[in-house]
């Protein structure tokens, strides 16, 4: 006889909100070649007829159906009438579908949310389209008690805070795109509205009365109908079904993670030391074709009125310009003065830039991330995106100590960049803004762009992952258990903070490989460690067999972490001083692997320092 089934009650965060969507129109493949040869170049309308073989009758009756929804613009050339993408329509060329770009429609839609990686799930109104069901607390717990010691129920320490590009993705159909929603109805955290499934789960372990949902939940439910059922194998010729009450499984809440890209090694670019900096940061506000997103935790008001020409060009050519930063208040008085002065002079520029007609297109936005990231997002004039993510400041750097950051142009890489931008835009609150939402309907839009990793073989490419806060020690780990040869880590401070979860796994990785190379390079030491103790830890850890350097000249600011030929992570975290608690994107770094990028680092370095 096979035993009863399980039952296991799950909480999920629900949204239910009216959303703007768009229908998608059915264009056809020569729409598309049309679109897509004037995201190339400009032409008229027999030059695109000689090109494709088309009757220029059907070519003209294309681009006015183009030029309607606002791909195509027409002006007036030396050869006639010329023909060009706009923006957009550059972005929707890439497309493998042409969506439609009409008006949106308000549609309530709702969701569901994954307590254990908090992704969404389409939870469908009409409950004929679905095959589970969800109740309110007091209902599952009443259906719960028809099935007396056969239940369990999942408990989490989930915030049920998906990101908005998550929900845009989730409640649009196949043919349909988000464009937003209603205002101020998106908020952070959904766990104040929580909704419960009631899983059965077979003596088989088959799963049913649920959404498709993550194999972390699925291991779960698995898990807690295991427990259940051994603790009535163990009570249960002592007492009586009734009598062995419900059970409760803890189920840790997965980090949030971003997924791993296949980069053409082409479009991933090294960006080291001071100088390269400098011209780096000018050359994407020179050649931003509308759009610049830009974090840095500290400004410095100098520095920002040495870059605002070049930023008032880039608006005055329509660039929209967002600037965030992330210092938070201090809290020593003796550092209050310096951040009210910052904040004063954002004020200051936000009412010169209104001034000159340039609001909606420049915005400073003083409320602070309390991020410690470090990234610049634009677009250019291709229709491609890039994000450059690193150590460097750039509203309060001088471009005088050595920085290490990566551009990565890969349109999935920065759809993830836009996303998290957009959870940095809601700030500490975690209330929805126009930037916010911009940010994540971007995001989306890009996320839907063609996928290398289809048409290239995978070991040509290079792997990159953006990652979180909290993912950073892991990766020590992952370098400890990995490297063969070397591990090299570089900070711009030091502390005991950074001791036991950055420097541990190496001290393990030493004692059972004595002939692995690590170093250890730092600026200055940090809080409330004197130059005195920085040293006593530098004896201990040359005692290990590190070795340590202090890189003071020119001081580096650089957070790197290297491991062999191939692993790198640049990142705004001190490895060897910060924590990754608070906020999942209070540091963000990436991951990549390929192409020598290791190497490539220490040379860099070793040209400045050794």
């Amino acid at each position: 006889m096979n035993a009863p089934s399980i039952y296991v009650k799950i909480p999920f965060g629900s949204g239910t909100h009216r959303f703007k969507i768009v229908k998608a129109k059915r264009w056809g493949a020569i729409d598309q070649l049309v679109l897509q040869s004037l995201a190339q170049r400009p032409a008229t309308s027999q030059q695109l007829a000689d090109m494709s073989g088309l009757p220029r009758q059907l070519v003209v009756e294309i681009l006015i159906s183009l030029m309607q929804v606002g791909w195509v613009e027409i002006s007036n050339g030396l050869e006639g009438f010329i023909f060009q993408a706009t923006i957009r329509g550059i972005a929707i060329s890439t497309y493998e579908d042409l969506p439609v770009d009409s008006e949106p429609l308000l549609r309530v839609r709702s969701f569901l949310i994954d307590p254990i990686t908090e992704q969404c799930y389409r939870l469908e109104r009409k409950k004929k389209k679905q095959t589970y069901q969800v109740y309110n607390y007091g209902r599952a717990q009443s259906l719960l008690g028809e099935y007396k010691g056969y239940t369990t129920e999942i408990q989490t320490s989930s915030t049920f805070a998906p990101e908005l590009v998550d929900i845009f993705n989730c409640v649009a159909n196949d043919d349909e795109d988000v464009n937003g929603f209603e205002e101020e109805v998106v908020r952070r955290s959904y766990s104040d509205s929580l909704k419960y499934a009631i899983a059965s789960v077979s003596s088989e372990n088959d799963i049913s009365g649920v959404p498709e949902i993550s194999e972390e939940l699925k291991e779960a439910i698995l898990a807690a109908a295991d427990l259940q059922r051994e603790k009535i194998r163990l009570l249960g010729n002592q007492l009586g079904k009734a009598e062995i009450g419900q059970g409760y499984y803890e189920a840790r809440v997965s980090p949030r993670s971003l997924p791993v890209h296949h980069v053409e090694s082409q479009s991933v670019t090294l960006v080291l030391g001071a100088e390269e900096h400098a011209q780096h940061i000018y050359h994407l506000i020179e050649s931003a074709y509308s759009r610049i997103v830009l974090h840095s935790t500290f400004i410095n008001a100098e520095c920002v009125d040495e870059m605002l020409p070049a930023l008032l060009d880039a608006v005055r050519r329509s660039v929209q310009v967002d600037v965030m930063w992330g210092q938070t208040e201090p809290d020593d008085p003796r550092k209050f003065q310096a951040f009210k002065l910052v904040v004063d002079k954002l004020e200051q520029l936000q009412k010169t830039i209104d001034g000159e007609g340039l609001g909606t297109q420049f915005r400073f936005h003083r409320t602070p991330t309390q991020s410690h990231a470090k990234f610049v997002i634009v677009d250019t004039p291709s229709g491609e995106w890039a994000v450059t993510i690193g150590s460097c400041n750039w509203l309060s750097s001088r471009f005088n100590r050595f920085e290490a950051s990566v551009q990565v142009c890969d349109q999935r890489v920065v759809a993830d960049a836009l996303s998290i931008a957009s959870h940095l835009a809601m700030g500490k609150q975690g209330l929805s803004n126009e930037l916010s939402r911009e940010l994540a309907v971007q995001s989306t839009i890009l996320s839907k762009r063609k996928s290398v990793d289809k048409v290239k073989n995978k070991a040509d490419l290079i792997q990159v992952q953006l990652i979180s806060a909290a993912e950073h020690h892991s990766f020590c780990k992952k370098a400890s258990d990995e490297a063969v040869g070397d591990i090299f880590i570089c900070s711009h401070r030091i502390s005991y903070a950074g001791d036991r979860p950055v420097l541990t796994p190496f001290k393990a990785a030493l004692r059972d490989d004595p002939h692995l190379s690590i170093r250890v390079a730092y600026g200055r030491s940090s809080g409330s460690m004197r130059t005195s103790e920085a040293n006593i830890l530098n004896k201990e850890l040359s005692s290990l067999n590190f070795k340590v350097i202090k890189a003071d000249d020119p001081q580096i600011h650089a957070k790197v972490m290297t491991w062999d030929e191939d692993n790198v992570v640049i990142t705004s975290m001190n490895w060897l001083s910060a924590s990754s608690a608070g906020d999942v994107y209070g540091e963000l770094g990436v991951f990549m692997k390929g192409a020598e990028l290791s190497s490539k680092i220490r040379d860099a370095f070793e040209s400045s320092y050794c």
